[in-house]
C-alpha cells in the first residue's frame, strides 16, 4: 500500500515538474524580448541641428544619474537658447527597458501619470486646441502642455512616446522667439524620423 501510494505521488510529482516546465517554456518562447544588440542611445537622441540655429546643446548627452524609472540605460540632452536664463530651454530624455511590455507598464505608470506632475502647474495639462500631430511610429504616445509657475507664469509642453522597449520624453517651454508650437511638431517629427529609422519601424 505504501510503495503504491509513494509511487502514486511520484508519478504525480514528475507531471507537475513537467507541466510546470512546459509553461515556463512556452512563457519564455512567447514573452518579448528586446533587441540584440541594443540600438546605440546616441544614435536615438535629438541632435541640436533640428532646433533653430539659436539653440545650442546646455547640457549633456549624458546617462541619467539614476535608473529611477527600472530601465536598462538612460540618455538625455538638454538644449538652450540664446539668453538662456535658467528658465526657457529644451530637454530630450531617452530610456531603454528590458521588452517593449516593461516599456509599456513605465509609459502608463510613470509618464502618463506620475510623469505629468501638478507641482508648479497653474492650469491643468491638456492637449492644445490648435495641435494635431499623432506619432505615426509610436506605439503608445501623448502630448500635453500646461501654465506653470516657476517663477512667473511659463507654457511648459511634453511629449512622451513608446517605440518597442524604447521611450522618448521632449519636454520645452513655449514662448513666441524660440520655440512655438508649430517648432515642437517639427522637433517630434524628427525624433519619430530617427526612431523609424534606426527602430526600423514604419511611419
Amino acid at each position: 500500500m505504501t510503495i503504491k501510494k509513494t509511487c502514486a505521488l511520484g508519478s504525480l510529482g514528475l507531471l507537475f515538474a513537467c507541466v510546470s516546465a512546459m509553461i515556463v517554456g512556452t512563457v519564455v518562447s512567447v514573452w518579448p524580448r528586446g533587441r540584440t544588440p541594443p540600438v546605440d542611445m546616441d544614435d536615438l537622441i535629438l541632435d541640436v541641428s533640428v532646433l533653430s540655429e539659436s539653440w545650442d546643446v546646455c547640457v549633456g548627452p549624458a546617462p541619467l544619474p539614476k535608473r529611477e524609472r527600472g530601465e536598462r540605460e538612460s540618455l538625455y540632452v538638454g538644449f538652450c537658447p540664446d539668453g538662456f536664463e535658467g528658465i526657457g530651454g529644451s530637454l530630450h530624455e531617452v530610456y531603454r527597458y528590458r521588452n517593449e511590455v516593461d516599456a509599456a507598464i513605465l509609459f502608463h505608470l510613470e509618464f502618463s501619470g506620475r510623469g505629468f506632475p501638478e507641482r508648479q502647474m497653474m492650469s491643468p495639462w491638456t492637449v492644445p486646441a490648435e495641435w494635431s500631430y499623432g506619432s505615426s511610429a509610436a506605439d503608445r504616445f501623448k502630448f500635453a502642455c500646461g501654465e506653470v509657475d516657476l517663477p512667473g507664469l511659463h507654457w511648459k509642453c511634453k511629449a512622451v512616446a513608446q517605440y518597442d522597449e524604447y521611450v522618448s520624453v521632449f519636454i520645452t517651454h513655449l514662448s513666441s522667439d524660440n520655440m512655438t508650437l508649430e517648432d515642437v511638431e517639427r522637433i517630434l517629427v524628427a525624433i519619430d524620423e530617427r526612431m523609424a529609422l534606426y527602430l526600423e519601424k514604419d511611419m
